[in-house]
């Protein structure tokens, strides 16, 4: 070759290499600019986890108090730290690879590294640390998910959903005709386990009270077998969790866990019936509500027309509402009945009686929730339906706190 020939097959290798060095550089540019930005995305996001950690409330389902609640939150325990422990060991290898093998100057661009394509050991160790981890997180899960589902020798209430509130029946002499029906709180003993049996009305609801056990879906048509206990006396909180129409984000539940002696006091005062009362204002407003309320609503002795499913409604079941102000909450849980002073919360109940559809979304068009007496009611009406409805029951065994 001739020495005009190498100059040339010298430059062009020259010019070459330094193409292959600025395209070195500028991807040590674009990946340096994409490993800043995912940096500050990482940050970001574990700050905004962080900050949504620190969030309380009523719903915590990270302080179990039934023994059903706290078998769930051990099996989540145990698969968050293994979930945990992976998480740390790749996080711990790829910075491991990132420092090992990352690129050097001088480095050839067009190297590549050793590759382990049918290692047979590497491919068996990272297959099967995955099946034994597996399958002892199944050991451990499987024998409580059975045991979740078996019915225990307690006491049996039927729970019932429909748009948008809970419905609690006690059959306490087992005759297959309810004794006791209420809405919104469930009332259990404390230290005994009991049996609810979940079904619904209309459409596919889901009942969870977290501190107490899992998730259980309530289907038209089925009847699904469920336990919650407490062994200690207290309002335990709860929610909806299957969207289930317009005001599925508003059909909460409450549960009260009383003291053995508390619980058979309530169950007496519940099978009490209504009576016509006596005071000017509320028989007034008795009168009112046997023309306005009784197409869907039931007080046991006095108004049965909607009872055994005949409500004016999709679902056939409007709140019984006998003893009303033994409840601690009205609206499918989401209006308190009472004050912090414990006096009836009077403005929250008469708005609710005047326009409901304005405090909670519904569908009384289509028979789904409520209607409006705002145009149909004037004040003074309003007030003496809301004496009525205050001589409907007692206080309640135990207030919020």
């Amino acid at each position: 070759m001739s020495g005009w020939h190498k100059r040339v097959e010298s430059a062009k290798l020259l010019k070459k290499r330094k193409f292959a060095n600025e395209v070195h550089d500028t991807d040590m540019v674009q990946n340096r600019f994409f490993y800043n930005r995912n940096l500050r995305f990482t940050f970001l996001g574990t700050l905004l986890l962080f900050i949504s950690s620190c969030a309380s409330g009523r719903l915590d389902p990270l302080k179990p108090v039934g023994q059903n609640a706290k078998d769930i939150d051990g099996i989540m325990r145990l698969s968050a730290w293994m979930a945990i422990a992976v998480g740390l060991f790749v996080g711990a290898a790829v910075i491991a690879v990132i420092i090992k093998f990352r690129v050097r100057p001088g480095d050839d661009p067009d190297e590549l590294p050793e590759q382990i394509h049918g290692n047979k050991k590497a491919e068996l160790t990272w297959t099967l640390i995955p099946v034994v981890m597996l399958l002892f997180l199944a050991v451990a899960t499987i024998p409580s998910v059975f045991d979740l589902h078996d019915k225990g020798d307690g006491p049996t209430i039927q729970v019932t959903g429909q748009q948008w509130w809970w419905q609690f029946s006690y059959d306490l002499d087992e005759d297959g005709q309810s004794d006791i029906i209420t809405s919104n709180e469930i009332v259990i003993p404390v230290g005994q386990e009991v049996n609810l049996e979940i079904t619904s009305n209309d459409v596919i609801h889901s009942f969870w009270i977290p501190q107490l056990n899992g998730k259980k879906d309530a289907v038209p048509g089925r009847v699904h077998h469920w336990r919650i206990s407490s062994p200690v006396p207290g309002i335990f909180y709860g929610e909806c969790t299957e969207f289930c129409g317009l005001s599925h984000a508003n059909m909460q539940v409450r549960a009260v866990a009383l003291e053995a002696a508390d619980y058979k006091i309530w169950q007496e005062s519940q099978l009490a019936k209504s009576s016509i009362p006596t005071g000017e204002a509320a028989k007034r407003g008795y009168d009112l509500f046997g023309v306005h309320c009784i197409s869907c609503h039931v007080i046991n002795g006095v108004y049965e027309g909607a009872a055994d499913g005949n409500a004016n409604l999709a679902s056939g079941v409007a709140p019984n509402l006998t003893h009303l102000m033994s409840r601690t909450s009205f609206a499918g849980s989401l209006f308190e009945l009472y004050n912090e002073d414990q006096s009836v919360n009077i403005a929250d109940l008469r708005e609710w009686v005047r326009n409901a559809p304005g405090q909670k979304p519904s569908r009384p068009e289509n028979r789904q929730g409520m209607m409006s007496f705002a145009e149909i009611l004037n004040g003074p009406e309003l007030d003496d339906i809301v004496s009525y409805l205050q001589t409907l029951g007692g206080k309640p065994p135990l207030m919020p706190s």
